[in-house]
């Protein structure tokens, strides 16, 4: 075959084309008429848009089943378009696996995505069985125990609540469940709890970022109902208030581990699965069923769920809570300060300064400064902060009324906030005047309010009366009696997720020549008689208040990791009345 032949096909195509060309020409010209050339249909050269269902990357436990969420595609011209999956997840073997999603359209426009799925290395753990099918997990070879504060908080020991007046538990057949956990309060509103103990402790370290999770069902009395975990005495998760149960049915509860971690929870040593109890305490009978801890999916984790906050600038948490009147009938207003100024009322107050002797008596670990008390926005805050000072890492404020105003008998109400965290240690109280002649524990000392912070005892108020056992002097009016410090104190736990941390609440002391009685919001917690006789005598003297926010110590013990600070102490005022 010639060369011509093989081209004379590509001549033929455009002469035709032209003839074409003239012909249309002809046929549109002359006549008045007009015909418009034909648009052409414009090509598709967008690929389509794949999303991803769940996370791009995510990371899974070793061994951990994978069920991949897949993708879908839509196209601005096609619509929805299929989807095809490319890789594959083994979750036996550790290491980083690409599922890459493509899609194509009918113009052959093709588009893809990645998803990374880590395999983390780290086996999961099992759930940890606490109660079961009316079975206790074998870690817990103790069994089910309880305590009661009507013995003294004694163990009763795997018996059903035979010791413990208050509160008893059975295994019970639930016409939905079969074999649960039936647990009983009686009405006598006592502290009473029931939970699973083992005795050797155990490292729940792989359900860090897990869960505990359990079932509850409430038969009558309270719907709230609160837990806690203990690790070896006197590390403890603290009070965690779960929420409100409906009455009618099965409800599951659950439990960031890491919430009770962040509340001092030390996981290495668990000695109870579960401590749980009704908030009331009182005249409730609840069901429980299922109780198990739970790995988290990708292995343990650390950090709570909370955000971090920062806490360096003050910003008024405008906390609601108790108030107080600012008359009371039978009594005339002897002294306040509402600490509405600008700066403290150097008329009313003063500075304790350092770090006294043995960290003012008992270890603390701040400095004392008075550039860390304020008034903000109609409010005291004494804030304790971490920072060197003076050879020390924390400083804080304590601010006195001593030699400027002292008084005997009356009333005394303080509305204030308390800070948080491990080695926190709130007081608002009152020395004897006479303390620089006759030093402590002759002056006297009453503690209107104290809180040791973390393992959750923000929930806590602490009142208490220090003397001298045989008073002060001997017979001789000169001659010290020997150092025979006393003391009587009790406290009172809020209930239902509040705190001292985060509202306000009102504080306050009635003392009178044979009295000395407590408050917080009004109800009555502790009281103690008193007389002239040697021994008491000290709270027949004037007293000075104090307030302060001291770090570390012998009763709260240094501040941990989830201790953020500064940690503030607000106070709204304090008031002192007089009787008529």
């Amino acid at each position: 075959m010639s060369h011509l032949n093989k081209l004379s096909p590509v001549f033929k195509q455009p002469i035709l084309i032209g003839l074409m060309s003239l012909v249309l020409t002809a046929c549109g010209g002359g006549g008045g008429g007009s015909t418009s050339a034909a648009t052409p249909t414009p090509s598709d050269t967008t690929a389509p848009v794949i999303s991803v269902s769940g996370e791009q990357t995510l990371t899974i436990a070793l061994g951990a089943s994978y069920s991949d969420a897949g993708a879908t595609a839509t196209d601005n011209v096609d619509g929805a378009v299929t989807v095809s999956t490319a890789g594959a997840v083994v979750s036996t073997v550790a290491g980083d696996y690409r599922l890459t999603y493509s899609a194509t359209d009918a113009a052959g426009n093709v588009a893809t995505k990645d998803r990374v799925v880590t395999v983390s290395g780290i086996a999961i753990a099992d759930p940890l069985i606490v109660f079961e099918q009316g079975v206790v997990g074998q870690t817990w070879d103790l069994g089910l125990n309880g305590y009661d504060e009507q013995t003294g908080y004694s163990e009763c020991s795997d018996d059903g609540g035979a010791t413990c007046p208050n509160i008893s538990w059975d295994l019970v057949n639930d016409v939905d469940r079969g074999t649960v956990l039936q647990i009983s309060h009686s009405a006598a509103n006592k502290i009473a709890a029931v939970y699973t103990k083992t005795s050797v402790p155990y490292d729940a370290s792989a359900y860090a970022g897990g869960n505990i999770v359990f079932d509850v069902k409430i038969l009558s009395g309270d719907s709230g109902l609160s837990m806690k975990i203990d690790c070896i005495y006197p590390c403890s998760s603290g009070n965690y208030s779960l929420s409100t149960v409906d009455s009618a049915d099965w409800q599951t509860l659950t439990v960031p581990v890491n919430t009770l971690v962040g509340q001092d929870l030390s996981l290495a040593t668990i000695d109870t699965g579960i401590v749980i109890w009704a908030s009331s305490y009182t005249s409730t009978v609840f069901l429980v069923d299922n109780m198990r801890w739970e790995a988290a999916p990708g292995g343990p984790t650390t950090g709570s769920d909370g955000d971090d906050i920062d806490n360096t600038v003050w910003v008024n948490p405008n906390f609601s809570g108790a108030t107080s009147p600012e008359t009371r009938a039978g009594y005339s207003l002897l002294w306040s300060d509402e600490f509405s100024g600008a700066s403290l009322n150097s008329t009313y107050w003063n500075y304790d300064i350092g770090t006294g002797d043995n960290g003012w008596g008992n270890n603390e670990e701040q400095y004392y400064r008075s550039e860390n008390a304020s008034l903000q926005e109609g409010l005291l805050v004494i804030e304790a902060k971490e920072q060197a000072f003076g050879s020390r890492s924390y400083t804080s404020s304590r601010i006195k009324t001593q030699g400027k105003f002292n008084f005997k008998y009356g009333r005394v109400d303080i509305r204030a906030a308390m800070p948080e965290g491990k080695g926190m240690w709130p007081a608002l109280w009152m020395l004897g005047e006479n303390i620089t002649t006759v030093s402590w524990p002759y002056s006297g000392e009453i503690d209107i309010m104290e809180m040791v912070g973390g393992s959750g005892l923000e929930s806590r108020v602490v009142g208490t009366a220090h003397w001298n056992n045989g008073g002060t002097f001997q017979a001789d009016g000169v001659t010290k009696q020997p150092y025979s410090p006393a003391s009587f104190g009790d406290t009172y736990t809020l209930s239902g997720g509040e705190t001292l941390a985060n509202a306000f609440h009102v504080f306050s002391f009635v003392w009178t020549s044979n009295q000395l009685t407590w408050y917080i919001d009004d109800v009555q917690y502790h009281s103690m008689a008193i007389d002239s006789g040697a021994s008491l005598s000290a709270f027949q003297n004037e007293f000075f208040l104090i307030f302060n926010v001291a770090v570390g110590g012998n009763w709260p013990g240094s501040p941990n990791a989830n201790t953020n600070f500064p940690q503030r102490m607000l106070v709204d005022y304090v008031r002192v009345f007089q009787q008529n």
